[in-house]
């Protein structure tokens, strides 16, 4: 009679220690991603099989582009701020909010611009085949699919 406990609690420590091994191995490269010095980059070292010095020069080029693209998103932001408070403020189009909207339309071209520049940098540090494939996935992820009413008129 004793023994059916005992067994029982064998099987759960074994479905458990079974579960907990399985886990551990499918979830590994995922947290050796996480552990790398870019984790946010991890996936395209992988996905483009990058050596570790192409991955070092590409992981250089982001930390060098981030500040200027958050600096751009910035100013895009103050700009939609701005552009709120004038809409919010007039029931016509004013000369100023027609301003700035030329204004902002010239700070996202050179925002997109500045980004299409460095995707293009990032992919002259891959192998060649891998940066062709890496500028196909980036062109239909970014400029092809457009954003904002392009997408409403679809």
């Amino acid at each position: 009679m004793k023994r059916g406990p005992i067994i029982l609690l064998l099987g759960l420590l074994a479905c458990a220690a079974t579960f907990l091994g399985v886990y551990h191995a499918r979830t590994a490269s995922h947290r050796e991603m996480l552990r790398s010095t870019a984790p946010e980059l991890a996936w395209l070292k992988k996905e483009f099989n990058l050596s570790d010095a192409e991955f070092s020069r590409i992981s250089e080029l982001h930390s060098a582009y981030l500040p200027q693209c958050h600096k751009r998103c910035q100013i895009i932001e103050e700009q939609n701020e701005k552009l709120e408070q004038l809409l919010a403020a007039n029931t016509s189009v004013t000369p100023e909010i027609a301003s700035l909207f030329a204004e902002r339309a010239k700070t996202r071209a050179d925002c997109e611009a500045a980004m299409l520049n460095h995707f293009l940098e990032v992919s002259r540090a891959m192998p060649p085949e891998q940066g062709r494939r890496y500028l196909a996935w980036v062109k239909d992820q970014t400029f092809v699919r457009g954003e904002g009413m392009e997408r409403h008129h679809q």
